[in-house]
């Protein structure tokens, strides 16, 4: 098994980087064979977030068009989003297809966080072998914007070359009879989805976040028929937080408190 501490040292060489300045990685870098589920209590997730856009039309109306778009917001110290970041892209130089975080701090709603690589699909009368072994990755560090995959013309920063590498983030449930209720309340688990290409984007813009003297408080990834375009058409939303934003308002993971689920 292997604790996301033993991405110590790799970490500490990331959060060195300058502006510009890269670093590659490769497998014997990682800490051993990754493990299935890790345990990490460097990570809150609350999953009661909901965003609410209204609109009311440019005249007197009636009516208000009213849209909800769920999600989940994600609280860490800056090395807890630089551990996450190697531990993504450890799972692209294992092999495997999923991992999971166990999230053991006593505040966090989700108890466990899942990544899962989707691999290109091949067409009917082609032979492959497998999917294509990452043996590589070469980071720098970047400037990070509030929606790091948005349009290029939203973000000036291109972190990803299509549309179909963008993540897609989902609720999970543990209890089968509870995912078919999808009542967020009891959703305990989140799945990030994404190409090679997209679990790498993520691993790096956690990384670049939580820089510290290049990085940003909080970044979002709204879907893109209620948002800023950053995910795939059927993801919820997903935030992310360092302490000293607004919704991290305190200097530590053990002074967080979430706010009380919203009545009704």
């Amino acid at each position: 098994m292997t604790d996301l501490s033993a991405y110590a040292s790799l970490a500490d060489r990331v959060a060195a980087l300058d502006l510009d300045q890269d670093i590659t990685l490769t497998p014997a870098d990682m800490p051993g064979d990754l493990a299935e589920v890790t345990p990490f209590d460097g990570l809150v997730i609350d999953t009661s977030f909901m965003r609410t856009i209204g609109w009311g039309g440019e005249g007197e109306f009636p009516f208000e068009i009213v849209d909800q778009s769920p999600g989940f917001e994600a609280f860490a110290m800056p090395d807890g989003f630089r551990r996450v970041g190697l531990w993504l892209l450890h799972l692209l130089f294992s092999g495997r297809e999923w991992a999971g975080l166990e999230l053991t701090h006593r505040t966090s709603r989700a108890q466990h966080l899942y990544a899962r690589v989707i691999h290109p699909i091949v067409h009917v009368g082609l032979m492959t072998d497998g999917p294509p072994k990452v043996t590589a990755y070469e980071h720098w560090t970047q400037e990070v914007w509030r929606h790091p995959f948005a349009d290029l013309h939203l973000t000036h920063v291109e972190r990803l070359r299509s549309e179909e590498d963008r993540p897609r983030f989902a609720f999970g449930w543990s209890r089968d009879m509870l995912a078919h209720q999808f009542d967020t309340r009891h959703a305990d688990q989140i799945i990030l989805e994404a190409t090679p290409e997209g679990i790498a984007a993520m691993a790096a813009v956690l990384m670049d976040m939580a820089h510290p003297e290049y990085g940003r408080e909080e970044i979002d990834f709204e879907p893109p028929y209620l948002g800023f375009a950053a995910t795939q058409p059927r993801s919820i939303e997903a935030r992310f937080w360092l302490p000293g934003s607004i919704a991290f308002f305190c200097d530590t993971l053990e002074e967080l408190t979430l706010r009380p689920w919203p009545s009704g």
